[in-house]
């Protein structure tokens, strides 16, 4: 599968992969969390992101996965639940994996920690380099709830000084994490 994964994502693609992989099976060590559950979720969950918009929206469609307003604006965000499918397709039926792929994009109140996890090592793996990253990975060995809010914060952030629409998702996420 790694080899696959190799041959379908640009060189910098799978060198995030690997950094997300490495770092959710420590969070995972760290969380009481099966380090191998957290490392395949960290290896596949971007299976799909490179695909084109169009590409993301016909699969979406064919597999009757909801497409909304937000999604039809920034197809990218279907790359996670698009990749859930995918990976299901090449023989992973582990629905903790495909739920940490599916969610690891937007959040979600109620994510467990494997969820959890992944989402944060997707912000905070070694390849990841933006103002703030490092003081976020020291977090994350610390205090990993704190880390994740954090992460959460600095995501919808980007997004208001981007100007960009926020999916209600993603605010469902944030307002679970600090209440």
């Amino acid at each position: 599968m790694l080899q696959q994964l190799k041959e379908i994502l640009s060189p910098a693609l799978y060198a995030h992969c690997t950094g997300v992989a490495q770092t959710a099976a420590e969070l995972a060590v760290q969380l009481d969390c099966d380090p191998q559950q957290a490392r395949l979720a960290g290896w596949l969950h971007d299976c799909a992101r490179e695909w084109p918009a169009e590409q993301l929206l016909a699969f979406a469609a064919q597999h009757q996965l909801e497409v909304d307003l937000y999604a039809r604006q920034a197809p990218v965000i279907l790359h996670a639940p698009v990749g859930a499918l995918v990976v299901k397709g090449w023989g992973i039926t582990d629905e903790e994996i495909l739920a940490a792929i599916r969610k690891h994009t937007l959040g979600e109140p109620g994510m467990t920690t494997l969820e959890q996890l992944v989402y944060l090592a997707d912000k905070i793996e070694p390849n990841r380099c933006y103002p703030g990253v490092d003081e976020l990975r020291r977090l994350a060995r610390t205090d990993f709830r704190q880390a994740l809010t954090q992460a959460s914060a600095n995501s919808l952030r980007y997004l208001l000084e981007k100007r960009q629409t926020i999916h209600p998702q993603a605010l469902a996420f944030w307002n679970w994490l600090v209440s």
